[in-house]
């Protein structure tokens, strides 16, 4: 096989693996409730946590299992997939400061009607806090960044990134002498920014109208980070906190903590 065709294998591997999770991952967690009581195992479980469980163990192999396998396949570092913490940003201490702002931001999006309707992922999570006070939540929490976030940002920003930002940006950097070099190498990693946001705003697709048109500029925002600091955590941090400060507000108002 010659070099301009093998070069081909990893874009169109990456692609078809990124394509087949989207769609599983949507079709599957659309489903109804009663598809994920039908399980095993799952569908012993109370209340609305088939589904709920079902949604994170479709992330947790979907968006974060299956990739990584891939990735394994052409002997990707784990830094080449952003998953390093040595990242300077992180070491700053503005940087926290911005993990409680960002819980205020998902807070304040939780004032829609319809987010407040449409979250948290366990409906029934608000009358378990209710009854049996916030350690409910917290572990509800726990399995939402591990499960969920943490796969989300390596699938979008790790997977479907970094690798390719890695590869073109010793070609396509001033130090390679290349006279169109300058400018192709900010224009080429927009383009790997803004692509991961179409498939990552597409999965939100049935979720209130205010977080997907939402979802557009945080995939960019994200999708920058990323490439700046070579990692998906400053991202997944912050992208976390969003959700627990959404999560939080409604789960609180809801189960009557705010009068």
């Amino acid at each position: 096989m010659g070099p301009q065709r093998s070069a081909w294998r990893k874009p169109l591997l990456y692609i078809a693996v990124a394509s087949l999770s989207c769609i599983l991952f949507f079709h599957l967690t659309s489903l109804d409730a009663g598809a994920a009581r039908s399980l095993p195992i799952l569908g012993a479980l109370p209340g609305d946590l088939p589904g709920y469980w079902m949604r994170f163990i479709l992330s947790f192999s979907l968006l974060g299992i299956v990739p990584a396998l891939a990735a394994l396949l052409f002997r990707e570092r784990p830094a080449a997939l952003g998953l390093s913490l040595k990242v300077p940003l992180l070491k700053k201490p503005w940087f926290w400061l911005l993990v409680p702002l960002a819980a205020g931001i998902g807070a304040l999006g939780a004032l829609s009607p319809d987010l407040a309707a449409y979250y948290p992922y366990s409906r029934d999570l608000i009358q378990r806090v209710r009854e049996t006070g916030f350690s409910s939540f917290f572990l509800h929490f726990a399995a939402y960044a591990i499960l969920y976030y943490l796969p989300w940002e390596f699938f979008f920003r790790g997977f479907l990134l970094l690798p390719f930002a890695f590869q073109a940006e010793p070609i396509l950097s001033p130090a390679s002498k290349k006279p169109t070099a300058e400018k192709s190498l900010p224009s080429a990693m927009a383009a790997l920014v803004f692509f991961q946001t179409i498939p990552s705003t597409m999965l939100h697709f049935g979720h209130p109208l205010s977080e997907l048109l939402s979802a557009i500029p945080a995939g960019i925002f994200f999708g920058f980070l990323a490439w700046k600091t070579k990692s998906i955590f400053p991202g997944f941090f912050l992208h976390a906190a969003i959700g627990f400060g959404t999560d939080l507000f409604i789960v609180l108002s809801q189960a009557g903590y705010l009068g």
